[in-house]
């Protein structure tokens, strides 16, 4: 039964009905609470339909079962930067923790899989971020004052 929820959630994502597929994935994962591949599609559409905190909550499950899965910590590291930017946004601060937690979920990504060029991308990204909101940039001094 588990397999067939998620081929229909699969079919749902490929005719772009994200909330048929969250049901279906959902359904699957229910059904099999060991299906890590429907519980990472669930966490990856959850995502995309901009549910970060559910999607995260799925995405450290997959990762729990399946400390070697490269997608599921690549997209973690992805949803913790979006969220950190998200919510900077809105208050205008950005939580260094989960800017951590962002980084490492890349540095995760990059030990599994040292030529993964996104997950670098992102981690310099994020390392950068973390350091320019360590120390703030100080106001240049003009020596001729």
């Amino acid at each position: 039964m588990a397999n067939d929820s998620y081929q229909e959630g699969i079919a749902a994502v490929q005719a772009g009905d994200f909330p048929a597929a969250i049901q279906a994935f959902r359904r699957a994962v229910t059904e099999n609470p060991t299906h890590t591949e429907a519980r990472y599609k669930l966490a990856w559409v959850l995502g995309m339909s901009g549910y970060l905190d559910p999607a995260l909550a799925e995405l450290e499950a997959v990762v729990a079962a399946d400390p070697s899965h490269v997608a599921a910590h690549y997209n973690r590291g992805a949803l913790l930067l979006q969220k950190a930017q998200l919510e900077a946004e809105v208050d205008g601060q950005i939580d260094l923790d989960v800017l951590r937690q962002a980084e490492e979920a890349f540095q995760t990504v990059m030990r599994l899989d040292p030529t993964d060029q996104r997950a670098y991308a992102f981690l310099t990204l994020v390392k950068r971020a973390i350091r320019n909101y360590q120390s703030p940039a100080q106001p240049s001094s003009r020596s001729d004052e």
